[in-house]
């Protein structure tokens, strides 16, 4: 009864300290599924919700296949085939650009995904911007350029005033004024701001994640890369096919362009 108590209460609290989002910024993303392969570029829309403690930056794309997919899937448990559920999303456009980052007050979390199962480790890597005198107008907004390291990537990043927010997409945040374009200096990822609106929606990072620090995910993100099908089994008990494993290591390594 107690621990239901606990449980409940601090639900409550959690609710409590969510916050609606002022406006959001949407990111024209574009970036690279393998670095050695400039054929799998991918480009996506990802969105940055901005409220007045907290902000959430996240795959648009990612919201529309979690609707469409929940969508198809009451369908078809509407209209089962021959007594059959069946449930294909082959169809619906997936997201590719998976890590979320969760901001509230100075405190900065990122969501990733490995094998279908989410994490969240505290981001204790903190960008020391460095502000060049070097403008350039970019849409309507005058920027200024400051550039950054972030573990092992040099970013570039362009700021405005004109909106004193001190955000920007995944974690290029701390600067004076909103970012309006970031990427690395090998542009395996870019950041462009497309659109700026109004908008009050609610801000809340992901739930039923796995809490863990940046050092266990990476050590366990590399586990799977070099063997994705002992991963599987671990996670699930079941075998890959001895035939299917040498394609699958391949697919999966990649996979390789990682922001952090």
């Amino acid at each position: 009864m107690f621990f239901l108590i606990c449980l409940i209460l601090s639900q409550f609290i959690l609710c409590q300290e969510l916050e609606y989002s002022n406006i959001k910024c949407n990111y024209h993303t574009t970036f690279l599924i393998d670095t050695t392969d400039i054929n799998t570029k991918k480009e996506e829309m990802t969105g940055l919700w901005i409220g007045k403690n907290s902000s959430v930056f996240r795959s648009d794309q990612k919201a529309i296949y979690d609707s469409l997919a929940k969508q198809s899937t009451k369908e078809s448990f509407s209209n089962p085939v021959k007594g059959k559920i069946i449930l294909d999303f082959s169809r619906i456009p997936k997201a590719y650009f998976i890590p979320e980052v969760f901001k509230f007050g100075e405190k900065t979390e990122i969501f990733d995904k490995i094998l279908g199962t989410y994490y969240k480790y505290e981001n204790e890597e903190k960008i020391n911007w460095k502000i060049l005198n070097e403008t350039k107008t970019i849409s309507t907004y005058k920027c200024r350029k400051a550039v950054g390291k972030y573990r092992n990537k040099n970013i570039i990043a362009w700021y405005t005033e004109e909106v004193p927010i001190s955000e920007g997409p995944y974690t290029f945040k701390g600067l004076p004024g909103l970012v309006i374009e970031a990427y690395d200096d090998k542009n395996y990822f870019h950041f462009t701001l497309v659109k700026l609106k109004d908008l009050k929606q609610l801000i809340a990072p992901i739930r039923g994640e796995i809490s863990t620090n940046y050092e266990r995910f990476l050590k366990k993100r590399n586990n799977f890369q070099n063997d994705p099908a002992g991963a599987y089994f671990v996670a699930t008990g079941k075998q890959t096919p001895k035939d299917q494993i040498e394609r699958i290591t391949k697919i999966h390594r990649k996979n390789n362009n990682h922001l952090d």
